[in-house]
C-alpha cells in the first residue's frame, strides 16, 4: 500500500468539487460553516472495523477524545469487503494509517443540534483522498485534491 491512497472512487473525475483548506480545530468549533463542503484538514487517524474517527492530534486519538474529533467512513469492513485474506487487508491499512497524522479530503456534514439521537459529533459523509504525512512535509500538498 502506497503511502497516499484514492478512496471510494465511485464517481468520475468530472463531478469534482473544489476543496476548501480548513484547520480541524475550526470544524470542532463551527462545524455549521462548513456543512456540505468538500474540505481538507490534518488529522490523526483511526481505523476501526465499523467506523473510525480522525481526531485532532495525538494525545486525542491515545485517549479515544471523541469531542476532539469526527466520524469518518474509512472503515476497514468497507474497504475489504471484497478481499479474500481479510485479516492480511486489515494489517496493512492499520500500518498504513493507524495513529498516523493524515491529511484527508472529504466531504463534511455537520451536526444538527435538534438531530442528536444517532450521532453526537460531525462526520465526513465520503473520503476521497488520504496521505499520510511526515514532520515537515504538510506544505507541500497544496490544493491538488478534490472530493468526488
Amino acid at each position: 500500500m502506497g503511502k497516499s491512497l484514492s478512496i471510494f472512487l465511485l464517481m468520475t473525475a468530472s463531478s469534482s468539487v473544489a476543496v476548501e483548506k480548513v484547520p480541524f480545530v475550526s470544524l470542532l468549533a463551527s462545524p455549521e460553516k462548513y456543512d456540505g463542503k468538500c474540505i481538507q484538514t490534518v488529522g490523526v487517524l483511526s481505523i476501526e472495523f465499523e467506523g473510525g474517527s480522525l481526531y485532532l492530534d495525538q494525545a486525542s486519538y491515545i485517549v479515544r477524545a471523541f469531542e476532539n474529533g469526527i466520524s469518518q467512513p474509512f472503515e476497514a469492513a468497507v474497504v475489504v469487503y471484497d478481499s479474500e485474506n481479510t485479516e492480511a487487508q486489515v494489517k496493512r491499512l492499520n500500518d498504513a494509517y493507524e495513529g498516523k497524522l493524515v491529511r484527508i479530503v472529504g466531504k463534511f456534514q455537520a451536526i444538527n443540534p435538534s438531530k442528536r439521537f444517532l450521532s453526537t459529533r460531525s462526520t465526513f459523509s465520503s473520503i476521497s483522498y488520504i496521505q499520510t504525512l511526515a514532520p515537515n512535509e504538510g506544505a507541500i500538498f497544496g490544493n491538488q485534491a478534490r472530493c468526488l
